[in-house]
């Protein structure tokens, strides 16, 4: 009864054994598993890439048609009256230090706007303002970037009146019948109708990120273009007294163009200028090769401008 017992138990260890693996074996299955682990990675990893990649396209092209749609809705709502409201663009400018910011083209004008300041005006006549601010390699600027865009109307953020007057409201911002005095920087309410800072109008707020370049191309009824209006100075005011006929009246079509980056584009683009006081040739490669050019004309039409 002993040796059975003992002859059953080395029985049951071999039958045991053979559904057992070696070490061999062991260190196979472990080296096929990690293999198809890497794959598995390397697979996870190329999808999450190109995912990134195609979401960050797509708010590029999402991002060009927020700003393309509301500039094109405050320029079709302009309000204009012949040589009674001002409209100036300003072309693209070579100005030094502190002034930078203000080189790139810019439009400026009334419009019965769709999106004021605040929910608080009454009216939704508007000074509207559309610029990007110049990079200034070397100097990092929390706007650089961002198209910007400035919307002052006859109430402030509070509530209080922002209608200007030179004897009971000095301070007010908003007036533009009859002021045809522009200045770039350093303006005030009683001085100037339009500036490039907010000293006659209200701060500028951001719109879209990773703007490279934002041009505007105005036109008269024929096609030919107009020039607009480039203070020599920028901290010295100038009056267009007659705006119909001077460089900037209103113009009856315009075509803004917009160019973009996505973001880790950008981001590579801003540390390769890294400290640099101009744009590295190689920056100036990596960047024209990965931009996207976005372009709207935008009729205004006949509005008494005689053009």
């Amino acid at each position: 009864m002993k040796s059975r017992f003992i002859l059953f138990s080395f029985s049951d260890l071999k039958r045991k054994n053979k559904f057992s693996f070696t070490l061999i074996e062991l260190i196979a299955a472990m080296g096929v598993f990690s293999l198809i682990m890497v794959m598995m990675m390397t697979l996870f990893l190329s999808a999450q890439h190109i995912w990134r990649k195609t979401s960050q396209e797509s708010t590029v092209f999402e991002n060009a048609r927020i700003a393309l749609d509301l500039m094109a809705r405050d320029i079709q709502c302009t309000y204009y009256e012949p040589n009674k409201t001002l409209f100036w663009y300003k072309p693209a400018t070579s100005y030094a230090a502190p002034d930078k910011l203000y080189n790139n083209p810019s439009i400026c004008f009334i419009a019965d706007t769709l999106v004021p300041p605040n929910p608080h005006c009454e009216s939704k006549l508007c000074e509207i303002k559309y610029q990007l601010y110049g990079m200034t390699f070397g100097t990092k600027n929390a706007s650089d970037g961002w198209l910007l865009r400035s919307a002052t109307g006859d109430r402030k953020e509070d509530g209080s009146n922002n209608l200007y007057s030179a004897s009971s409201n000095p301070t007010g911002k908003f007036k533009f019948y009859n002021f045809f005095t522009i200045k770039v920087r350093g303006g005030t309410p009683a001085a100037q109708v339009f500036t490039l800072d907010n000293g006659s109008s209200e701060d500028w707020q951001k719109v879209i990120p990773y703007v490279t370049a934002l041009t505007f191309e105005c036109n008269r009824r024929d096609g030919s273009v107009i020039t607009g209006y480039s203070p020599s100075n920028p901290t010295t005011s100038y009056t267009l007294d007659k705006p119909k006929f001077d460089n900037t009246p209103l113009p009856f079509s315009i075509r803004v163009n917009i160019t973009l980056l996505d973001m880790d584009s950008w981001n590579k683009w801003v540390a390769m200028v890294g400290s640099s006081s101009s744009e590295p040739a190689a920056a100036v490669t990596f960047r024209q090769q990965r931009e996207r050019k976005f372009s709207k004309i935008i009729l205004l039409g006949e509005r008494g401008q005689g053009l």
